[in-house]
């Protein structure tokens, strides 16, 4: 066994000021927060914002090198991700640089790192769940023979490639549904179509989630809802309906889901409270948010917000309940082919789970 400390260097990010313009325009350096981090892309790839060489050069910000394992340790804990080139992160994120006191394989630390649960001897945050460089660097972890990391990473690589490749049939089904949608409706943003509008305010409330007591969370119950989806779960209830969630803190904020009641939604999260059913049919409606970028209407400081205020004011588009549910329809068949690989999805899940368990307890 050997502490994270003395395995790597543990290095955190910043994010250069946000009132200076000329630091995120025409940036030319990746700088990765916990939206680039997807759970089942094992590497960044691409960042959602970069950073210009003033950025780097006036903040002090330290490059990531490339091949290092990269975690969130803070809001959404354990995400992880391996560099290709070097980068920059924000303060949210660690990026776990090899001392060269052993021998280290990256693909293996980030399987280790994706397995751990990361909630044990944390500190309960104002905005949800946080670590500290002091409480990861005490952490212990075995760190078996190079010949072994190797085996253990062959293993599992092959199961996520399987998970993988499940979710980009997923997500091509998706991008069938948009482009019907497209198709029927046009562009929602700009109305291409001319088609009637309401503001939001005329047929929907919305209303914030509720903090969720540490010593209430359940491994299983009613489901409770953040922005990203399911958070934990819970033994009560805060909406008993169908409803639409929207993510409000974080990288989170402008997410939306359909999900039906009963159940919970976290503070990291608003919901749908009230809802006019003879103007808009609300799965529709899910699909029309899923169109809008809602992430402009974020506050400028470094930990995003969004308030129910742009949605209330915000126009959107109101086809005919008719159209709506032709619309619908097709959907609920896309989610006939969907539910097929699910089932296999949940499968594969259980599996890798199961190995994970092995290899790492």
């Amino acid at each position: 066994m050997a502490r994270l400390d003395e395995i790597f260097d543990l290095q955190m990010g910043k994010t250069p000021s946000r009132s200076n313009a000329d630091y995120w325009t025409d940036g030319q350096y990746d700088w990765v927060s916990i939206a680039d981090l997807g759970t089942y892309q094992k590497y960044v790839e691409d960042t959602k914002e970069k950073i210009s060489a003033s950025a780097v050069k006036e903040s002090g910000i330290k490059s990531v090198p490339a091949n290092t394992v990269i975690m969130s340790f803070k809001l959404s804990l354990g995400k992880t991700a391996i560099t290709q080139e070097p980068v920059y992160t924000n303060e949210a994120i660690m990026a776990f640089v090899p001392t060269g006191k052993y021998t280290v394989l990256p693909d293996y630390f980030y399987y280790l790192f994706s397995a751990k649960d990361w909630t044990k001897g944390t500190n309960r945050a104002v905005m949800g769940t946080t670590l500290n460089k002091a409480t990861l660097g005490a952490v212990s972890v075995t760190v078996p023979p190079l010949n072994e990391q190797r085996k253990i990473v062959m293993v599992l690589d092959k199961v996520s490639d399987l998970l993988a490749k499940r979710h980009q049939q997923l997500d091509k089904l998706d991008e069938l549904v948009k482009s019907n949608f497209i198709e029927m409706f046009g562009d929602p943003v700009t109305n291409s179509k001319g088609l009637v509008t309401r503001k939001g305010s005329e047929f929907f409330t919305l209303t914030n989630g509720k903090f969720v007591p540490e010593e209430k969370r359940r491994d299983e119950g009613i489901p409770a809802y953040g922005g990203n989806g399911i958070s934990w779960y819970t033994d009560e209830i805060l909406v008993t309906h169908d409803t639409i969630v929207v993510g409000r803190v974080g990288f989170q904020s402008g997410n939306v889901h359909f999900v039906t009641g009963p159940l919970w939604v976290t503070d990291n999260a608003m919901y749908i409270s009230d809802f006019n059913k003879d103007q808009y049919d609300l799965r529709f409606l899910c699909a029309l948010m899923e169109h809008i970028d809602f992430t402009r209407f974020q506050d400028a400081g470094d930990l995003k917000k969004i308030t129910q205020k742009p949605f209330m004011q915000m126009s959107f588009i109101a086809p005919s309940i008719q159209q709506q549910k032709s619309f619908i329809t097709f959907v609920e068949q896309v989610d006939k082919s969907k539910l097929a690989i699910q089932k296999s999805l949940e499968k594969l899940e259980i599996l890798k789970k199961a190995l994970m368990q092995e290899y790492f307890g």
